[in-house]
């Protein structure tokens, strides 16, 4: 799949496309360590470079509708492949989008949070020719969402395990999406209310029932940039262990994925990159905490020590958490300098 405007960095070049073999999207929703996946017993996921979508695999076709009461936390629940329906749930981030080449159709990965049920949150992936081709998702808007739940493909850098609704693509079955309002982003959810201590106990959970997760969520402070480089987010090559970490970690022991707010070669504007702040001496402080999706973090090590993180790897290469035996972490991903509102040294940053 196309380099994700998230993985722009001075070290990564544009990317090429993935390798058409298919990943086993695993299960491992009850425990972040499971045993290895023997085979393909859950979703099958393939981008073959032309975004022809998700495979779901054999699908019964039998759907649910998960109706409004707890709908996320049992959507996590369902059997891989089940087609479910979402109803009245909120956009809240968009992870990634891409404008087709005909102009019109988007490409889009975004959380979605239920505000009946705010603790409640999952990631959607969103093709081209998915119904409505031309929807692009905003911050604020209301939908009923159609689709199959699975997850991103196992040596999916960075977002790979992660349970999501996509189409069905194998048996021809688009995810569907009506927008029942296309308010801004003044009508998302507040972000949850989380301490170090609350996170602490969703980590020790799985997918299934991690509180948070999928939403956005505030980090009270005061917080301390406690580990600029965390061996957790390394970036691991065959050939070089790497010297590029994807963020930072603060009081607590809680990762900070930070690809939207570090400095990137050839990106405009003005980033609020703390962690190299931190590297460079600065003390660097949160006093009014930050602010984030929280979701799962993985990485594929690459296969030939080059820089491109989307071509360098197999796409049988299995994902991991980097110096443990996890599957699969999670972290609060700011989405920009807004919801990083730190300090070096007791100045406001950049």
């Amino acid at each position: 799949m196309e380099l994700r405007t998230k993985l722009g960095a001075a070290a990564l070049l544009a990317a090429a496309a993935m390798a058409t073999a298919a990943g086993c999207g695993g299960r491992d929703d009850d425990n972040p360590t499971p045993t290895p996946d023997a085979g393909c017993t859950g979703v099958c996921s393939t981008d073959a470079g032309s975004d022809a979508g998700v495979d779901a695999g054999t699908n019964t076709d039998a759907g649910t509708d998960a109706g409004t009461a707890n709908q996320i936390a049992a959507t996590r629940k369902v059997p891989f492949n089940t087609k479910v329906t979402l109803r009245d749930v909120v956009v809240t981030d968009v992870d990634y989008e891409k404008l087709g080449n005909d102009g019109a159709q988007w490409r889009s990965f975004f959380w979605v949070t239920d505000p009946a049920f705010p603790k409640e949150g999952l990631y959607i992936t969103k093709f081209y020719d998915d119904t409505p081709d031309t929807y692009r998702p905003q911050p604020g808007n209301k939908i009923d969402i159609e689709g199959y739940f699975g997850t991103e493909p196992n040596y999916q850098p960075f977002s790979g395990r992660r349970h999501h609704l996509a189409n069905d693509f194998r048996n021809a079955k688009k995810l569907i999406i009506t927008v029942k309002s296309d308010a801004g982003v003044d009508a998302r959810p507040a972000a949850n209310e989380v301490t170090t201590e609350s996170l602490t106990a969703s980590l020790a959970a799985g997918q299934a029932t991690a509180p948070f997760l999928g939403t956005r969520v505030h980090l009270a402070g005061p917080l301390t940039l406690t580990n600029p480089q965390p061996g957790q987010l390394q970036r691991l090559d065959k050939a070089d262990a790497g010297t590029l970490y994807y963020g930072f970690e603060v009081t607590g022991g809680i990762l900070v994925y930070h690809d939207k707010t570090r400095d990137r070669s050839g990106d405009a504007g003005v980033r609020c990159d703390y962690q190299k702040a931190a590297l460079d001496g600065g003390a660097v402080t949160f006093p009014n905490g930050i602010s984030g999706v929280w979701d799962t973090y993985t990485f594929a090590a690459c296969e030939d020590g080059g820089t491109d993180i989307t071509g360098c790897g197999r796409n049988d290469n299995d994902s991991g958490v980097p110096g443990t035996d996890q599957r699969y972490t999670y972290t609060i991903i700011p989405q920009g300098c807004e919801d990083l509102p730190g300090q070096v040294n007791g100045a406001a940053f950049p």
